[in-house]
């Protein structure tokens, strides 16, 4: 069990999440602005960068062994995208002092560090260019070597022609392109925007009896609090696309976008319930009878954006048969618009979603993932459990229905 409760510190929004589980604490800021091409790449490189480096500690390794001897406290960022938005978050996670038999106040020491991490960047000048350019990079490297991943490729491939005019085909870890002409002037700036402009929050959660304000309340300071709109993309109509390209694979990649006219809360969550359906589990359509029965792919699955209403099929096939699978995966969402499917494999479904959302909640990092969408959503917990128990056959044929194929990409041998 664990309770949440929100509070305003310097402007700033706290989610207390008060739960006995854990004998950690986590502590994590997080950062949302609206996903733009000329800032993604700069603010992943720049959470990079904080994490590594900070006034009082000029090294990396210097920086771990200091979080290693207060009882292996571990820090990361963390870029994603969520709806229209870009976000950015720190995470630290502690030992709780009440597990300590020394006398130590674990949550001002860590406080603190973070509190150096958000302000550091802002001290940047010429003595860090050689960290910069390091970093830089280490960044290029790992972006080429995504690029190198045929199913990652072909998946960025799918999102830049099924979204060709919208900025949803940029991923959470930015555009390679655009990694060289970053500067060092362009890092701060961003910081300062980030720092200023960016919709802030501040989560904790773990046993918190002796956790007050006071404790947390120089991590992030604002003169006014930011709230920004948080919103998905509007549906829209688009003709179907068919790409093929060719390069010297073994294994051919079939990616298959769809885009869902879903309004409300409760048709967000039957189009989740079809996915899992379709193939977002092992007991899933595209699972069960495209690999294992019909074995027409090595591996299938299907993933969803419910804020914005995409479905996205991704698998790798044998190169003579990726019509064949591109047909058996259509069939399979038909099945489910015309209803082919019993009740009993709808409440199975639902059940697996429940069984998966407690197991996320069981973990720290989980926890807190759950309880900033539901802070972003102004939702609560027994709203989602609400929500699950409307889904139906009804409203499962009347969201599938909305569903419609818009980009077909594959990349098979030469």
């Amino acid at each position: 069990m664990y309770n949440v409760e929100t509070k305003s510190i310097n402007n700033v929004p706290v989610v207390f999440i008060h739960t006995e589980k854990f004998k950690t604490i986590n502590l994590k800021v997080q950062f949302r602005s609206e996903l733009r091409r000329e800032r993604v790449s700069v603010r992943y490189l720049l959470s990079r960068m904080m994490v590594k480096k900070t006034g009082s500690f000029s090294t990396e390794s210097e920086f771990l062994n200091y979080l290693a001897h207060h009882y292996g406290a571990h820090l990361t960022s963390n870029a994603t995208k969520k709806g229209r938005d870009h976000m950015v978050s720190f995470n630290l996670e502690f030992i709780n002092s009440r597990f300590v038999k020394e006398d130590l106040n674990f949550l001002e020491t860590m406080t603190s560090v973070l509190k150096e991490v958000l302000a550091t960047p802002a001290e940047y000048d010429e003595a860090d260019e050689q960290f910069f350019e390091r970093e830089k990079r280490l960044y290029k490297n790992r972006l080429k070597g995504l690029k190198d991943n045929k199913a990652q490729k072909s998946f960025e491939n799918l999102l830049n022609i099924m979204f060709e005019d919208e900025p949803y085909k940029f991923l959470s870890h930015g555009v390679l392109e655009d990694i060289d002409g970053i500067t060092l002037e362009d890092i701060k700036k961003e910081h300062r925007q980030m720092m200023a402009s960016d919709e802030a929050a501040i989560l904790i959660s773990g046993h918190l009896d002796e956790v007050g304000e006071e404790s947390l309340r120089g991590i992030l300071c604002r003169s006014e609090t930011v709230k920004l709109p948080y919103r998905g993309y509007a549906f829209k109509e688009t003709e179907y696309k068919a790409v093929t390209e060719r390069e010297s694979v073994e294994q051919a990649k079939l990616n298959i976008g769809f885009r869902a006219d879903v309004k409300t809360a409760e048709e967000r969550m039957a189009l989740n319930v079809i996915n899992q359906m379709f193939g977002g589990s092992a007991t899933s359509y595209l699972f069960k009878n495209i690999r294992e029965k019909e074995s027409l792919a090595y591996q299938i699955h299907s993933q969803a954006d419910i804020k914005n209403g995409f479905i996205f099929v991704l698998a790798g096939v044998s190169p003579d048969q990726t019509a064949k699978a591109e047909n058996a995966v259509m069939h399979e969402l038909e099945r489910i618009k015309k209803g082919d499917f019993t009740d009993e494999f709808v409440e199975e479904t639902k059940h697996l979603m429940k069984v998966n959302r407690k197991e996320a909640v069981d973990k720290p990092k989980g926890l807190i993932a759950l309880v900033y969408n539901q802070f972003l959503n102004g939702t609560t917990g027994k709203d989602w459990e609400e929500w699950m128990d409307a889904v139906d056959r009804e409203l499962i044929l009347k969201v599938a229905d909305r569903i419609h194929a818009d980009t077909v990409y594959t990349l098979t041998g030469k």
